[in-house]
């Protein structure tokens, strides 16, 4: 078992001087965005690259990727990844009132055990981790409330990798950066992010390619439906004659099913971004 960290460093504590303002936070992050003068000398200090997207900043640490991909509902999302884990970071809006992380672990289990997953809650450094063993895989939620805000990531791995990926997910989420900015927002809410043009442009593509591929599946299996629902003399083929007055009709010959092609799963990673590892880079 994990003993729990400090609390995450909020507008509260955010630095009173010049000196302290460009220093990193003492107390363990998730960290608020204005408790940080320097974001990129934050960073840099860390020995880590750095995505800035407005309301979450992400750090990369050295020998890991961030790529970028579409969401089951075609929304933006950025994974850390390395041959052992894919750790997805995301930023809510949050109650002044501390509580909206045990609310979302209630929801998540009751989910994933409706999908069949073993489902158990361990006591981690930030408090409550979710983890649910499915086929094959192994997913932990890690999650922590700030200021007006709740942080989590979202750890994929394989069960023999679970451990050692839970150390990853851990330490991307040490170091975020959050900024709830001042404005209303409903609570639970995924902070919007400012994504960089150049990863824009390759998420508009992406979206364009994914529903030029929904609507090609559409279209086939609306004509594979009209097929079916086809009458057996509209069905002849070209080359067969109808048979004549008072000739008996041959019998039908049962028609020979083509296969089916397999239905294309979109490429959902945006590939120009696949390989983002420094600050330069990103």
């Amino acid at each position: 078992m994990f003993g729990r960290k400090k609390s995450v460093t909020g507008d509260r504590d955010a630095a009173t001087t010049g000196d302290t303002a460009d220093s990193a936070p003492s107390t363990t992050g998730p960290h608020d965005r204005s408790s940080v003068g320097d974001v990129a000398r934050y960073y840099t200090d860390l020995g880590y690259g750095h995505l800035d997207l407005g309301s979450l900043v992400i750090g990369v640490p050295k020998g890991r990727d961030l790529n970028v991909a579409l969401d089951p509902n075609g929304q933006p999302e950025f994974h850390v990844v390395t041959t052992v884990s894919r750790v997805i970071p995301r930023a809510f809006a949050a109650p002044k009132s501390a509580g909206q992380w045990r609310t979302m672990v209630a929801a998540m289990r009751e989910q994933l055990e409706g999908q069949g997953a073993e489902v158990t809650v361990e006591d981690g450094p930030w408090g409550r981790e979710l983890v649910a063993a499915m086929p094959g895989a192994v997913f932990r939620a890690i999650g922590v409330d700030g200021h007006r805000w709740t942080a989590e990531v979202r750890i994929m791995a394989t069960p023999e990798l679970a451990e050692q990926a839970a150390e990853e997910g851990r330490e991307v989420f040490e170091h975020l950066l959050v900024n709830r900015g001042d404005g209303p927002m409903p609570v639970r809410e995924v902070l919007p992010l400012t994504i960089p043009d150049e990863i824009q442009q390759a998420l508009v593509k992406a979206q364009s390619q994914l529903a030029a591929q929904q609507q090609a599946q559409a279209y086939q299996q609306q004509m594979a439906a009209g097929q079916q629902g086809q009458p057996a003399a509209q069905a002849r083929p070209q080359n067969q004659q109808a048979p004549t007055s008072g000739t008996p009709a041959p019998s039908p010959t049962p028609a020979r099913e083509e296969p089916q092609q397999p239905e294309s799963r979109p490429r959902r990673d945006g590939s120009a971004m696949d390989r983002l590892r420094s600050t330069d880079d990103l």
